[in-house]
């Protein structure tokens, strides 16, 4: 017996540790599967000229396949992450999310989100004017007073909703203790609601010259602009915006009156009945014993912006199929009915029957088998003045057969 174990000992221990080896080889080739650790920045291709892309979710979690070696190679920029919007127009679209790898052997086997709501809007331009934000401090017994840019209007460029609303670039002036005049290169950002940089928005000139003012602290204070309206627009029609081109002002005057002013109002603005945007020049009504800083313009450019109330309803429609030939039929189609998403004009879209809108879908050369279609707001025709917001479910399956 133990002549089994002795006889040819040599051979026996090599192929037990080749055998051993070879485990250890084909274990450390297994793929492994996991998260990827790092978020993947979403980049939209192929957009229209002329055109921006919106979405929200900027970025992609992924679960990958790949071997431990090939785990190791891996960085985010080894993904390319997108949205492809090739042949899409204005409007919104649920689109799938791509994600691809450039090292051989990686296999992406899940993401989220895995659809993204894109928004593809004009992109146009806007001249407007540079203003000033001071943040900081000059040095005790010293405040910042005038501020001159150069250029002082400069081009904005990005998605139609943002610059409608922009009316100026601002130029943040830090101050660090500052007891005399000096210049300085600042750049210039668009921000949003919350205060935010609105990235969507560049701007022809990414920074100006600005020259600041520093003068004595004892009366002069920058304070905002606040515009007073009275009255309301006509019925179905709401302010959307009001503006102040500058949003700030310098003023002057005793110490006591200036350290509780935070703004000062505009002359009144009768909004009774409007039912256009209002655009004018307009005073100060500034209180007593408070002036304007010398060399300040006396007139605010103000901006009222009157809007049709806009309201949204939800349609349900039924798909047609146009060009069959008329030795088939279609025997079976999932969704039977689509749910949209409709806004306008509250008149227009409360007139709005479920007849008015359509979804079309050309059969035409289409043989017996079982088709899919992708659905977007795109491809459902509604009446003038009437926009599809979103149509749900995104994708529809026929099925043909011979009569």
């Amino acid at each position: 017996m133990f002549r089994i174990f002795t006889n040819n000992f040599g051979i026996k221990t090599l192929c037990l540790f080749s055998t051993v080896f070879l485990w250890f080889y084909v274990a450390a080739g297994q793929n492994t599967v996991g998260k990827f650790p790092s978020s993947l920045k979403i980049k939209a291709i192929n957009v229209s000229a002329g055109l921006v892309a919106i979405y929200d979710t900027k970025t992609v979690e992924v679960k990958i396949m790949a071997e431990p070696g090939v785990w190791k190679q891996l960085s985010a920029e080894s993904f390319s992450a997108y949205v492809d919007l090739a042949s899409y127009q204005a409007g919104t679209q649920e689109l799938p999310v791509n994600v691809v790898s450039a090292v051989p052997g990686v296999q992406v086997v899940d993401k989220s989100p895995k659809k993204v709501l894109v928004t593809l809007e004009p992109l146009i331009t806007k001249d407007v004017p540079v203003a000033k934000r001071i943040e900081g401090s000059a040095g005790s017994g010293f405040v910042a007073g005038s501020v001159e840019f150069d250029p002082d209007m400069v081009t904005a460029q990005g998605p139609k909703s943002a610059i409608e609303n922009l009316t100026e670039a601002i130029a943040v002036i830090n101050l660090s203790g500052e007891t005399r005049d000096f210049t300085k290169t600042e750049d210039v950002y668009a921000y949003d609601d919350q205060g935010e940089i609105n990235r969507q928005i560049e701007f022809s000139e990414s920074s100006v010259t600005a020259k600041v003012a520093i003068v004595k602290a004892s009366n002069n204070k920058t304070v905002g602009i606040k515009v007073k309206t009275i009255g309301s627009p006509k019925s179905g029609s709401y302010v959307s915006e009001v503006s102040a081109v500058p949003s700030t002002v310098d003023i002057t005057g005793p110490q006591s009156v200036v350290s509780e002013i935070a703004f000062v109002e505009t002359e009144k603005i009768d909004l009774t009945n409007a039912n256009s945007d209002i655009e004018r020049d307009i005073g100060l009504s500034l209180p007593s014993g408070i002036t304007l800083q010398s060399g300040s313009d006396p007139l605010i450019k103000i901006s009222v912006k009157i809007s049709d109330s806009e309201v949204s309803r939800e349609l349900f429609l039924s798909p047609n199929f146009e060009g069959l030939d008329f030795s088939y039929m279609i025997s079976a189609s999932e969704p039977s009915q689509f749910r949209i998403i409709v806004s306008g004009k509250a008149d227009l879209v409360n007139a709005l029957k479920s007849g008015d809108v359509s979804l079309a879908l050309d059969l035409r050369s289409r043989t017996a088998g079982i088709y899919n279609y992708d659905i977007n707001p795109n491809m459902i025709k509604a009446p003038a003045g009437i926009t599809v917001l979103s149509v749900l479910p995104s994708s529809l399956t026929a099925t043909i057969e011979r009569k």
